[in-house]
């Protein structure tokens, strides 16, 4: 593909909202998964880790850093849904709110990676899988 091409091609993922409409469908079982993994983590560490994610897309240009207008709603949802606790704690003189995952939230989790991601059980998530790894 010629370089003029490949460009063209990056200006029409930068201006177009299904990159940025598949990247918000994933950022509520990313959050989930950090939170999981990290044991115990503030808003801003969450914001931190998912930004990680999508480096390559933020460095692009193709959508921006996560912010807390995005991701604290999606915390007070899934508290809301027991999914996570949040605890309130003192840190140099400011309240930060520590997250942790439920036992439904983990249940929730495994469930839903079992059921997308193990691309054994299901042919056509194979499909995928397999044509993504070929293209490496």
């Amino acid at each position: 593909m010629s370089e003029n091409k490949q460009d063209n091609y990056v200006d029409f993922i930068k201006g177009n909202k299904i990159v940025k409409s598949t990247v918000n469908g994933l950022y509520r079982f990313l959050v989930l998964w950090i939170i999981k993994y990290n044991k115990s983590i503030h808003g801003y560490g969450i914001m931190k880790e998912l930004d990680k994610f999508f480096e390559n897309l933020i460095d692009e240009g193709v959508i921006k850093k996560s912010n807390p207008s995005k991701i604290y709603p999606i915390l007070k949802q899934m508290e809301e849904y027991e999914l996570i606790t949040g605890e309130e704690v003192a840190q140099d003189d400011k309240k930060v709110t520590f997250y942790q995952i439920t036992e439904k939230g983990v249940f929730f989790l495994d469930y839903i990676f079992k059921r997308f991601m193990l691309h054994e059980m299901n042919p056509q998530w194979k499909l995928i899988y397999d044509d993504l790894m070929s293209n490496k």
